[in-house]
């Protein structure tokens, strides 16, 4: 057997150590590395936590000086960019906020937060349809934790957006699907219940506020909620009982009080009113016609129409005419249909337009269905 040279082992032996070195060098190297993001991780994570604690006292021009220090360490932190965005809306940097959205956007279109947060900025610029677009970008995004509870707090926050703006369409379409979803407790639900009186379904806030009062009867903003809703639904009487009910457990709510002084001075002006005499119709009919004509000859030119003269004319004769008991009935419908026109010519007439929610207002818009 030949013996190896003595020469080839020293080489073999010479690129092994120069391999071992050169991955001992390597690892350590990457140890190295590993530390010195460690260390960067943590100082950014310093700084970081430095901007959140700032924020919370206030100090949002010193929180965003902090964070974008954060950020220039990890750059790619996502949390870190939605906090600057936060700092900057709350300090009114409207612009920077949406700049700094913006490229979070563009790398995600699908970040929950970012969209909520998009949409308080457009919405603090006043760009409502876009606000509202990145709302529902929100609610159906991504979201890093807690997707179902943030996404119905989105929607709640579009409800009350839409609720300012007035669009009862578009509050009533949001409120439906998440109405067994509000919460349960007394607040959560006298607060749906007044959103379904803004985006115009009575009915359904009358069944939420009487849900309220069933688990609590002694609720004041209940009865008050209640009684809107049967007000808003021409339900006179009982908006009456239900104020005052709201009255007597909170004898100074003002809201209450000029609603039930509307229900009084309307139902007694009513002459369609169930349980009326013939002399009591009669009499409420010519209340009617009254008030209408006191209204109108206030607010009409010193030369109306002839169509309005003659309407004037008629229902000055109307208050001084002697009826006939046999023919109240037939008179106090004359009446009522007399106080309609007056109404209308009124509403053509007079630069000014009528109180809606005045009592007379009330009364002739019922009578007008």
């Amino acid at each position: 057997m030949t013996p190896q040279p003595v020469a080839g082992r020293s080489f073999l032996t010479t690129i092994g150590l120069v391999f071992l070195a050169i991955a001992a060098l390597f690892a350590a190297d990457m140890f190295l590395a590993g530390m010195e993001r460690a260390e960067t991780g943590v100082e950014a994570a310093r700084l970081f936590q430095q901007g959140r604690a700032l924020m919370d006292r206030g100090k949002n021009a010193e929180a965003i000086n902090r964070i974008e220090d954060a950020i220039l360490i990890e750059r790619g932190n996502r949390t870190y960019r939605r906090t600057l965005a936060q700092a900057q809306l709350a300090a009114d940097m409207t612009t920077n906020a949406e700049a700094t959205l913006a490229e979070l956007l563009q790398s995600d279109s699908s970040d929950g937060f970012a969209s909520l947060l998009m949409g308080r900025a457009l919405e603090k610029e006043g760009r409502f349809a876009e606000a509202i677009s990145y709302l529902h970008r929100a609610i159906y995004g991504q979201w890093d934790k807690d997707a179902a509870e943030n996404r119905l707090r989105v929607r709640f926050e579009l409800i009350d957006l839409l609720a300012k703006r007035n669009s009862k369409e578009e509050l009533l379409a949001e409120l439906l699907p998440v109405q067994d979803q509000a919460p349960r407790d007394l607040k959560g639900q006298l607060r749906l219940g007044r959103l379904f009186l803004v985006a115009g379904s009575p009915t359904r806030a009358a069944d939420v506020f009487r849900g309220v009062l069933h688990d609590a009867p002694t609720s004041a903003d209940a009865y008050a909620g209640l009684g809107e809703a049967d007000f808003t639904r021409g339900n006179y009487r009982a908006a009456q009982r239900d104020f005052q009910a709201a009255l007597r457990l909170v004898s100074d709510d003002q809201a209450s009080l000029q609603r039930l002084e509307v229900c009084n001075q309307l139902l007694l002006l009513d002459p369609t009113e169930r349980g009326l005499g013939q002399a009591e119709r009669l009499r409420r009919s010519l209340k009617l016609v009254e008030r209408t004509l006191s209204e109108t000859s206030q607010c009409v030119d010193q030369d109306p129409s002839p169509d309005l003269a003659l309407l004037l004319d008629k229902a000055g004769k109307a208050l001084t005419a002697h009826v006939a008991p046999a023919h109240q009935s037939e008179e106090s419908e004359s009446n009522v249909d007399l106080a309609e026109q007056l109404w209308q010519a009124r509403k053509k007439e007079c630069k000014a337009p009528p109180a809606s929610d005045s009592p007379l207002a009330l009364v002739l818009a019922k009578l007008a269905q």
